[in-house]
């Protein structure tokens, strides 16, 4: 059962990306889109959070919802920023990014942890630069510059995000004692889902002619897909395979998954350096989990 496990949480992992994918292909064009497509998502991850939550036994502390708050504003603007990177850049790399968040947890566990600096984390530091420069050295006839700043601006919201919700849900989990995960999340996802709604009803709603209502369905499968994502990784810490080993698996098997996607799926061209990177990029986040 481990295992199946494991392979559902990378294709789950990569479901989101591939989600927002697709919906982009569709509606990307389409202008005020975005805050619809950000409030589908944190809606239905709520949706599935609530299904959890009071289904096993909900406990509640006020002031897990501190830590919620603060959960829940990065969540959003995790995906926020994966909309707009994959709006404007390339999925595989935007998906490499995603991936990274491995790396600032580490770091603030060498800062504020005091988690042991061991040989292998740091080469897999030095090649996650290596990766780094492979996957975005200038290309030939590479996108214009106000693209490449939006696809930054954008990865660097999505990595952020994702670095900000696993050092908080750490810290959570270090502060009740392993308690309160399900009440953690729900309430996240429901105050992520409030910043959306907020977002949304102040922006200007797109044409309702200019996009099929069937696109719609897209969000909704991404933002439950999260919440699976976190089920099964919750259900591997309970395993006994070790974190080391189903960590790096999970992030490299949804790195494939999303990779293979956009190429076979939308014809993305990588360069022979982007390949080694994305190679170099999954050797670290071995050597990272060590």
């Amino acid at each position: 059962m481990p295992y199946i496990y494991l392979i559902l949480a990378a294709v789950f992992s990569a479901m989101l990306s591939i989600m927002s994918t697709v919906f982009n292909k569709k509606n990307g064009a389409v202008p005020h889109i975005s805050p619809l497509y950000n409030l589908l998502v944190s809606s239905s991850a709520c949706i599935g959070w609530g299904i959890l939550f009071f289904l096993n036994a909900p406990t509640f502390d006020p002031l897990v919802l501190a830590f919620a708050a603060a959960y829940g504003f990065f969540y959003a603007m995790a995906i926020f920023g994966l909309f707009q990177a994959i709006g404007t850049g390339m999925v595989s790399m935007t998906a490499f990014i995603k991936q990274l968040s491995f790396i600032g947890v580490a770091l603030w566990g060498f800062v504020f942890w005091h988690t042991p600096f061991t040989l292998p984390v740091g080469i897999g530091l030095l090649l996650i630069v290596l990766a780094l420069y492979l996957c975005f050295k200038p290309q030939k006839n590479g996108a214009s510059k106000k693209t490449l700043l939006k696809w930054f601006v954008g990865a660097m919201m999505l990595l952020g995000g994702n670095i900000a919700c696993s050092v908080l849900q750490k810290y959570q989990q270090m502060t009740f004692d392993g308690k309160h995960g399900n009440l953690l999340m729900f309430s996240a996802t429901f105050f992520a889902a409030l910043i959306c709604l907020a977002l949304f009803l102040k922006d200007k709603k797109p044409p309702k002619a200019s996009f099929s209502p069937k696109t719609l369905l897209f969000p909704v499968i991404g933002g439950f897909s999260s919440t699976l994502l976190n089920l099964f990784t919750i259900l591997l810490m309970a395993s006994p395979l070790s974190e080391s080993v189903f960590f790096p698996c999970m992030a490299i098997g949804a790195l494939t998954v999303t990779t293979l996607f956009s190429v076979l799926v939308y014809k993305e061209r990588l360069s022979l350096s982007q390949w080694l990177g994305l190679l170099v990029g999954a050797v670290a986040l071995v050597f990272l989990n060590v």
